[in-house]
């Protein structure tokens, strides 16, 4: 069964559409090397019943797109491959690249592809996979398999809008108990001379990296996140590093949080757009529960769309996403871990 994402798009652009726009900072990348640099994170969300192959195609293209926001695509499939697989209690979760031709695209049932090659990044699972009629919606906004408050049902129509505003396609394959396959197809990218240059510089640098400065540090945080592989990958590397964290899905779980929880907390840390109460609403909401409270807001799109809360809160900062492991813990360090 083959479930093209075109019948979804008229829904999924007038939610991209009606929402602040993120941030895209297009780059040339590597897909093999992204994809090394993101197993980090993907093997944090995956639980110790599911293992992650990653098979690496030969002679890929480099692609254009946003990093980070590509990160977010793969980790969000991921998610859900875990989650597929929870009732039989595990397996793996198989990432395979692969170089295509704008006719084999075609052939998959992608509207005017441009021509020339392309990379497949294709994530697959071995759970309970999906009939035709759901694998027919699962790219319409606010749709999801998932039990009534465990998931927003946006995940997939985000990875959606990542791929189409990195000029690709996002198609889904699945047969009941046989599992489930989300191909991501990307157009490849010829780089020019002076992208090849600063290719080679950032590999030249990433041969010569400083050992990592000491980012452990304590104190008590109150992680606001609706995203529950971006919230489980920012705890665990926080726990990590020595934090105590308190998670909560969104502003109206974190009010609740503030108001039961005797010992307050060092530093709020908390998604800005999210459904119901959101990071500002929250912050107006619990003032008088945060007065020696550290506040950093974290966020995909631009920071002026928050200037006149950034302005108006002379304790509140800002951490824009996408942002690394390390940026995150630098971030945290800085505010409560006793950095400069």
């Amino acid at each position: 069964i083959s479930a093209p994402v075109a019948r979804a798009a008229g829904c999924v652009r007038k939610l991209l559409a009606s929402s602040p726009k993120p941030t895209f900072r297009m780059e040339t990348l590597d897909a093999g090397d992204m994809l090394s640099d993101v197993s980090v994170l993907l093997r944090q969300i995956l639980e110790e019943s599911v293992r992650l192959d990653i098979v690496h195609g030969r002679d890929l293209p480099m692609i254009r797109a946003d990093k980070g926001q590509l990160e977010t695509a793969l980790i969000n499939l991921a998610a859900n491959a875990r989650d597929a697989m929870k009732d039989n209690g595990g397996g793996t979760v198989t990432i395979r690249t692969s170089t295509l031709t704008d006719d084999d695209v075609r052939k998959v049932g992608a509207p005017n592809p441009r021509e020339g090659a392309w990379v497949a990044i294709a994530v697959s699972d071995v759970g309970h996979g999906m009939d035709k009629e759901t694998l027919g919606k699962i790219f319409e906004p606010f749709f999801t398999t998932k039990e009534a408050g465990k998931g927003t049902g946006l995940g997939l129509a985000t990875v959606y809008g990542i791929v189409k505003q990195s000029g690709g396609f996002l198609y889904a394959d699945s047969m009941p108990g046989e599992g489930t396959t989300f191909t991501i197809y990307l157009p490849g990218h010829e780089p020019s001379e002076e992208e090849a240059v600063e290719l080679e510089e950032v590999k030249v640098a990433k041969a010569v990296e400083p050992a990592p400065a000491d980012l452990a540090g304590t104190g008590r945080i109150l992680l606001v996140e609706d995203e529950d592989a971006v919230r489980a990958i920012a705890a665990k590397t926080l726990v990590k590093r020595g934090y105590e964290v308190v998670e909560a899905c969104d502003g109206e779980e974190a009010f609740e949080i503030l108001e039961d929880d005797p010992d307050g907390f060092d530093l709020l840390l908390s998604d800005v757009v999210m459904p119901g109460l959101d990071g500002p609403g929250l912050l107006e909401k619990a003032r008088d529960m945060l007065i020696d409270t550290r506040v950093v807001f974290i966020s995909g799109y631009a920071a002026e769309h928050f200037s006149k809360t950034l302005s108006e809160e002379r304790e509140v900062s800002f951490l824009p996403k996408p942002f690394t492991l390390t940026q995150l813990a630098e971030k945290v360090k800085e505010e409560i871990g006793g950095g400069t």
